[in-house]
């Protein structure tokens, strides 16, 4: 009884503490704070184009960017008919690095490609056109290819 008495008062006293705008993270459950307002950010950019081992593009590539955190929350877009992508996260300006996945979503319509995950990362970026807490926007380009299945 009276640690659930104690979990209430945690409780009461956390969320008291996000009204007056103290965030805190868990790292039990690896949850950190996302962007608030007032905190710099930036945007981060992948763009690029998905091709065959042949060299031919290919539309409706399911491209999902997503960060080791759970905030901030995953990117998600679906490759053109040229095969271009681009995804983008609002993140704190630091280095970081983020998983892309790729996956064919159409079935046999353009040909039926193998899934597949790589890591981009953003080691020291270079921000432009940022003013105040908006720090800019650093893009990287990663051509993808794929493996028919």
């Amino acid at each position: 009884m009276k640690q659930f008495t104690l979990k209430k008062y945690n409780l009461f006293i956390a969320f008291l503490l996000s009204i007056l705008g103290f965030g805190a993270s868990c790292t039990k459950f690896k949850i950190s704070p996302g962007i608030e307002y007032g905190s710099p950010h930036a945007t981060f950019k992948v763009y690029g184009k998905v091709t065959s081992e042949n060299g031919i593009n290919i539309p409706a590539i399911r491209v999902i960017m997503k960060s080791e955190q759970i905030y901030p929350l995953p990117d998600t877009v679906i490759s053109d008919y040229y095969g271009n992508y681009e995804v983008r996260i609002a993140d704190f300006p630091s280095d970081h690095n983020y998983t892309l996945e790729f996956k064919d979503i159409d079935g046999s319509a353009h040909g039926s490609y193998q899934a597949k995950d790589t890591t981009v990362k953003f080691i020291n970026p270079v921000f432009e056109g940022g003013e105040s807490w908006y720090k800019g926007e650093t893009s990287k380009e990663m051509n993808i290819k794929l493996k028919e299945e």
